[in-house]
């Protein structure tokens, strides 16, 4: 009825009318729908990775005419405010950088949660995409991520909306004007927000350890000192850590990652408010920069590009430095998200790396290895020794006595080559050769296809693995013509 009148003034043109409709627009909220829906807050957790995905898109987003703008204010605000409880309950696990955007991973309440923010890059409109159908969705996610936070904050001891723990002094206000002065400060992600006080946060870890002491469940209990020991260490992997962002790389998303991991971030402070010290601070030990040359260098402090942050929280260690340096060819930037199977192609940096984390296992496999090796050898002898005797049997017994000189003769003998490998595979390949032919006429079918599957699969692998050769081959013999070159020139 409110469409129809309004259209109909528009119609008559009544402008006074249709103002006064457009001031007088009924008003509903989406509360009772997000508490049918969600019944728990773990249900709410659940379905969260989406919500956060459309949210951080629309935070990005210039304000459009086909967007409301207090709506793109509100998905700006509650993005910032849920970036706030991560830095400050520390609950990031993996980060990923790609093309599409920043991936990240938290873990709140046992509940893993998924989203990505996309690159600030310029904004094009595009035509074909309906704006309406989007904004339906994010009019229910705003609802909901705005619950979910007042949740979160509350659960942990936070004040709600977030403000920060101090008064940046009237100096940094002139960066902004009043009214955005407070939020601007809060969306830089560079300070801690305020606590409520005499209020002890709800500790989920210590939640999951009572749980599991009341269930008597060891496995849960060793889990659970996993965790903790993991969060631990990523809370303080950058704690004696300082680093300065320059200009040129992407500020939020690299504060938001620092300041999660326990470090202190700064940046120049006409770059954005919220700076905290300055590019001339002695203190520094790490600056963030993405140019092939610097002019100016500090002594003490360290250069780096910034996929070395990002590299450095999935391997939850500091790594050396000098692959990261300005102008340097840097590492591939391996997925945390992406787990191989069996079977599957594992580039030689990942291979690499499980290697030095399964340095204490590896003693118990070539013991066991070798166990299993002894013990085929000794099968073999047997069965050599036991063929010897029964040939010895056989034999006529010597009946002069130059035969039984000769009987009794030593001779050297000769050492037999066995390859136990060979055996051992001969013996599985018939083993399996058996079993197939016990398979019914049904099922045999779809075996047919799961061998065809893992017969492409390994297919694909090979091709990776020629590719890969094939790429390290031709960047050799590039820096051999480099070399060349630069010795004719010389």
């Amino acid at each position: 009825s409110y469409l129809r009148r309004l259209t109909k003034a528009k119609a008559r043109k009544e402008k006074t009318k249709e103002e006064a409709l457009r001031n007088n627009r009924p008003f509903y909220k989406l509360d009772h729908v997000v508490r049918e829906r969600y019944p728990s807050f773990a249900d709410a957790l659940r379905d969260l990775d989406d919500c956060l995905t459309l949210i951080f898109l629309f935070a990005n987003f210039p304000l459009l005419k086909k967007l409301y703008e207090p709506r793109l204010r509100l998905c700006r605000r509650l993005s910032v405010e849920f970036l706030h409880y991560v830095i400050a309950s520390g609950s990031l696990k993996k980060c990923f950088i790609s093309i599409k955007g920043y991936y990240f991973q938290v873990e709140i309440r046992g509940e893993i949660i998924t989203w990505i923010i996309p690159h600030k890059l310029g904004h094009k409109n595009p035509a074909d995409v309906d704006f309406k159908i989007m904004a339906t969705f994010l009019e229910f996610y705003t609802t909901l991520l705005g619950f979910v936070n007042f949740k979160l904050y509350s659960d942990m001891g936070l004040i709600y909306p977030p403000k920060l723990s101090f008064t940046p002094t009237t100096s940094l206000s002139t960066l902004c004007s009043e009214d955005e002065f407070s939020d601007e400060f809060l969306a830089s992600l560079g300070l801690p927000i305020m606590k409520k006080p005499d209020i002890n946060p709800v500790d989920e870890i210590e939640v999951d350890q009572e749980a599991a002491q009341l269930l008597g469940n060891t496995e849960a209990d060793e889990e659970n000192r996993r965790k903790e020991e993991e969060t631990k260490i990523l809370q303080k992997l950058f704690s004696k850590c300082k680093f300065f962002i320059s200009r040129e790389v992407p500020r939020e998303m690299f504060a938001f990652v620092i300041r999660t991991c326990g470090g202190s971030v700064s940046w120049d402070k006409t770059m954005c408010p919220g700076a905290t010290y300055d590019v001339s601070a002695q203190s520094i030990t790490h600056q963030l920069v993405d140019r092939p040359k610097l002019n100016e260098m500090v002594v003490n402090r360290v250069y780096i590009q910034p996929q070395w942050v990002f590299d450095s929280i999935n391997a939850r260690k500091l790594l050396p430095v000098d692959n990261y340096l300005p102008g340097s060819v840097l590492p591939p930037h391996l997925s945390p998200f992406v787990e191989e199977k069996e079977g599957d192609y594992v580039p030689p940096e990942k291979f690499g790396q499980r290697q030095l984390e399964n340095d204490t296992e590896e003693p118990t496999t070539n013991e066991a290895s070798s166990i299993d090796l002894v013990d085929n050898n000794a099968y073999l002898n047997g069965n050599l020794k036991r063929k010897r005797t029964e040939k010895e049997e056989t034999t006529t017994k010597p009946t002069t006595k130059e035969e039984r000189k000769r009987a009794m003769r030593v001779e050297s003998g000769q050492v037999q080559n066995v390859d136990v490998s060979n055996i051992v595979k001969r013996k599985a390949n018939e083993e399996r050769r058996l079993r197939e032919m016990t398979i019914p006429k049904k099922q045999k079918r779809l075996y047919d296809k799961i061998k065809f599957s893992q017969k492409k699969k390994r297919q694909e692998v090979e091709k990776l693995k020629r590719k890969r050769t094939d790429y390290e081959k031709n960047a050799k013999q590039n820096i051999t013509n480099d070399k060349k070159k630069q010795i004719k020139l010389s």
